[in-house]
């Protein structure tokens, strides 16, 4: 007797849904990503550049962007479950390796990073505004502003055509209530497994 396969049973592969925080530095990426992970249940991407440069020399070279990349790379490729909410993704690193100021040190933007952007690119890009204070920070351009205007990481998101939303509000619960809203419209499966 040959068996039937089951009329319920899916051969298709899960997809995985995929939620970036994009922007400009302090503009609270980190922290609405976490309440994004908590709120969903999704598993939490930390990006990999802050304690990359915490532990080293925090200098911008083509070596250090290198090694960004890859540890970015390794981090994306591996988060497991069905939904999963990054503290920035590839597209950042590929945005700083782009900023006009750089160029001198580190040329052009490898086409392999922004070949393994395009690969593991989000399904949503939700872009933090700076419109609430920025915060000084030792790895932020010496602590004293912010390197990208939003325009900028927009500018990002048009030229590589990444889905993205701005947000508007300012402050973290209608941020996240916001977030959540924008996050329903493109749910493609629930984020509990």
């Amino acid at each position: 007797m040959k068996s039937q396969p089951s009329k319920n049973l899916s051969l298709q592969p899960t997809r995985q849904l995929r939620i970036t925080i994009f922007g400009a530095e302090s503009t609270g990426k980190t922290t609405l990503s976490r309440q994004l992970a908590a709120e969903l249940g999704a598993t939490w991407l930390y990006e990999f550049a802050r304690p990359y440069l915490e532990i080293t020399k925090q200098v911008v070279t083509v070596d250090s962007m290198t090694a960004i990349w890859h540890g970015q790379t390794v981090l994306q490729t591996m988060a497991e479950g069905s939904c999963t909410i990054q503290d920035t993704d590839l597209f950042s690193t590929v945005g700083y390796w782009q900023f006009p100021h750089w160029r001198k040190a580190l040329g052009g933007c490898p086409q392999e990073l922004i070949n393994d952007a395009k690969r593991l690119r989000s399904d949503l890009y939700i872009i933090t505004p700076s419109n609430i204070p920025f915060e000084p920070d030792i790895l932020r351009t010496g602590g004293g502003a912010r390197e990208g205007s939003d325009n900028y990481w927009v500018d990002i998101c048009k030229q590589y055509q990444l889905p993205y939303v701005v947000l508007q509000s300012s402050n973290q619960q209608q941020r996240l209530r916001e977030a959540l809203d924008h996050i329903k419209k493109v749910r493609l499966s629930p984020c509990a497994d």
